[in-house]
């Protein structure tokens, strides 16, 4: 009897494959077509949420494999045409705020973002459909977080500034969490 096979589930775990390619050996840490925010490690997940070229190229890797368009090299050679390569840097530039949120999250500082619980080879086609504007709300304060109350009497645009304006405190803390750990 012939073997029927997705062809959703094979496109994603092709898109994994060829997304995940230097990940694997940069992170030493299984990738694939079900991997989850929540699947990163902390060490993945704070290198990825640090500011930088090199941290933006791997972010570059996944989109760029993913979506068939060859790795983060043929970006830096500037190998592109012009929307790809922009199109490269808004998916990437998105798939950033969500790995940024999910260090917020895992410090319990806020909920988690809408559709965090995907994929990352499916958040990435989320992504790329949404307009700039949906592409990724920022989420809420989680109640705990000591300026709750400050928040709270914010309008919402000024909310995402406060939340955004978090991430660099985050990375710190997030940081020391991780090297206590080790050092532990």
């Amino acid at each position: 009897m012939a073997e029927v096979i997705e062809l959703e589930q094979f496109r994603r775990k092709l898109a994994a494959d060829h997304g995940f390619r230097t990940w694997l050996t940069r992170f030493r840490e299984q990738f694939g077509p079900q991997t989850r925010l929540g699947d990163l490690s902390d060490r993945t997940l704070l290198f990825l949420a640090t500011p930088g070229e090199e941290n933006l190229c791997v972010i570059f890797d996944l989109v760029m494999g993913a979506k068939g368009w060859g790795t983060s090299t043929r970006f830096i050679l500037n190998d592109l045409d012009s929307q790809t390569k922009q199109c490269v840097l808004d998916l990437s530039l998105r798939l950033l705020d969500y790995f940024r949120f999910e260090m917020l999250r895992r410090l319990g500082w806020v909920e988690a973002p809408p559709k965090a619980e995907q994929p990352l080879v499916a958040l990435l086609d989320i992504v790329a459909k949404a307009s700039a504007a949906q592409a990724i709300q920022t989420p809420p304060l989680a109640p705990g977080y000591p300026a709750y109350g400050e928040y709270e009497k914010l309008i919402p645009s000024d909310r995402a500034i406060f939340i955004r304006r978090l991430i660099p405190l985050a990375l710190k803390e997030f940081r020391q969490r991780l090297e206590s750990a080790q050092n532990s």
